[in-house]
């Protein structure tokens, strides 16, 4: 029998990326997974409402399914 391997959580990810990390501004104690729109999940598949537009980022939402193939498109040109 194959032990269970433990999921990881937000803390394992945060903990494992600080020493990468520049300390410029407090952070959120989560690790996002992936988004969807406006909509966003962390790696404990909690949901949140993305609303930390412009902290170095743009506020165009996650995985757009129209911006995903042109922006792929471009990359490979």
């Amino acid at each position: 029998m194959n032990a269970a391997v433990p999921a990881l959580k937000s803390h394992d990810f945060i903990e494992a990326a600080s020493p990468h990390t520049m300390n410029t501004y407090g952070r959120l104690p989560i690790a996002l997974s992936h988004g969807q729109g406006v909509r966003v999940w962390d790696v404990n598949g909690k949901q949140y409402l993305d609303a930390l537009g412009g902290i170095a980022v743009n506020t165009l939402g996650h995985n757009h399914p129209k911006l995903v193939p042109a922006l792929q498109d471009q990359i490979g040109k």
